[in-house]
C-alpha cells in the first residue's frame, strides 16, 4: 500500500488568532500531528498500544493568512517497522509557480525507547501565576491558554497543571486533546525564559509515549531541561495523572529562538 500521497483537508481549528506568534496567527504544531493520526486512521494503519512517535519536527510554521491559498498532502511511508508521515502545504506564488512547504514529519508505530520516571517535584525557586505567563511571556489567547494555577520553577525543573479548554477539543485523536501537549511545551517554554534567558519554540522531539490519551480533562505536568545551550533546549516532558500514572511522556523536545525574536521581560530572569 505504502508509499502514498493523499491530498487532505486542514480541519476548522477553533479560536485560531488566540495562536499567535510574533504577531501571527500560526496553526498548532500538534493540530498537524492529530490530523496525521487521523489519516493513518483512514488508511487503517495499524500502531498499536501505547501510540508511539519518533524523529518527530516541525520544520515551518503554518500561518493561519495563507490558508485559503493552499492545499495540503500528507505522504505515507515504510520506515523501520512503523510508518513515516509527512504533512506539507502547497501555495501558488505570485508567479503561478506552485511551491512546497514541509510542516510535520513523524514516524509513528515504531518502537521507541521506554521514557524515564519524571522526577519527584522539588522545593519551587521561583513562582509565577498561569494569567500573568500568558498575558507577558506566552501571549495567546483565551483557547489556548490552558496553564492553571501557579508554575512552580526551580533549575532541576517545572511543574504546573494543565487543562482542556472548555468546551473540550472536538475531534481529539487517539493522542487525546492536543492542547494538554501544547500547554506543556508552555511549561518549556517559561522554564528556558528564566534559565536560559530566550523565548523558545518547538521544533521537533525525539521521541513520544501515549499511555492514557484523555478528550479533555486536567493532568499534571513536569518539564525538565536536559540540555541548555544558546540557542537550542532540550526537555522533556511528562503528563500525569492525580495518583501520579504517566498518561504522557514526551522526550527530547527541542525549542530554539525565532531569528528576531525579543528577549523575556526582566523580571522573569534568574
Amino acid at each position: 500500500m505504502l508509499p502514498i500521497t493523499l491530498v487532505v483537508g486542514l480541519p476548522e481549528i477553533a479560536f485560531l488568532g488566540d495562536h499567535a506568534i510574533a504577531g501571527k496567527a500560526i496553526v498548532p504544531a500538534v493540530e498537524i500531528l492529530d490530523l496525521l493520526l487521523h489519516v493513518l486512521d483512514q488508511q487503517g494503519v495499524p500502531l498499536g498500544a501505547p501510540l508511539t512517535m519518533r524523529d518527530v519536527t516541525f520544520p515551518r510554521f503554518l500561518p493561519a493568512d495563507d490558508l485559503p491559498r493552499c492545499t495540503f498532502e500528507a505522504t505515507l511511508a515504510d520506515a523501520h517497522g512503523g510508518v513515516r508521515a509527512t504533512f506539507a502545504s502547497r501555495i501558488a506564488l505570485p508567479s503561478g509557480i506552485q511551491r512546497q512547504r514541509i510542516h510535520a514529519e513523524a514516524t509513528f508505530g515504531a518502537p521507541v525507547p521506554a521514557p524515564p520516571v519524571p522526577p519527584t517535584e522539588v522545593a519551587a525557586e521561583f513562582e509565577v501565576p498561569a494569567g500573568r505567563v500568558y498575558r507577558e511571556l506566552v501571549r495567546f489567547g483565551p483557547h489556548f491558554s490552558n496553564l492553571r494555577e501557579n508554575l512552580r520553577l526551580a533549575r532541576e525543573g517545572a511543574w504546573a497543571t494543565v487543562e482542556s479548554p472548555v468546551p473540550p477539543h472536538p475531534h481529539p485523536s487517539r493522542a487525546g486533546c492536543p492542547y494538554l501537549l501544547d500547554s506543556a511545551m508552555h511549561l518549556a517554554c517559561v522554564w528556558g525564559q528564566r534559565y536560559a534567558g530566550v523565548v523558545a519554540y518547538p521544533t521537533g522531539f525525539a521521541s513520544r509515549n501515549v499511555f492514557a490519551p484523555i478528550p479533555h480533562g486536567r493532568r499534571r505536568c513536569t518539564a525538565v531541561a536536559r540540555t541548555v545551550e544558546p540557542r537550542r533546549l532540550c526537555f522533556d516532558l511528562w503528563l500525569s495523572d492525580d495518583e501520579d500514572r504517566v498518561s504522557d511522556a514526551i522526550a527530547g523536545l527541542v525549542m530554539v529562538p525565532l531569528a528576531a525574536g525579543a528577549p523575556p521581560p526582566p523580571w522573569i530572569l534568574a
